[in-house]
């Protein structure tokens, strides 16, 4: 994965305001992609996302 696409990928994870939106991004890039990225956010970020995703439930 390039720059370029690890910094989209970083913005519409951001973005990301319901699970839904969440589980769409991960349908266009691998586990590994997601991760990757993932980790590169700082905490607050994570939490973030984490607190999006357990919407889903």
């Amino acid at each position: 994965m390039d720059k370029e696409a690890m910094a989209k990928l970083k913005i519409a994870m951001l973005k990301a305001e319901t699970a839904a939106h969440l589980a769409a991004i991960i349908i266009d890039y691998t586990h590994e992609e997601i991760m990757i990225v993932f980790k590169e956010l700082r905490s607050e970020q994570q939490e973030r996302i984490k607190t999006v995703w357990k919407t889903i439930s």
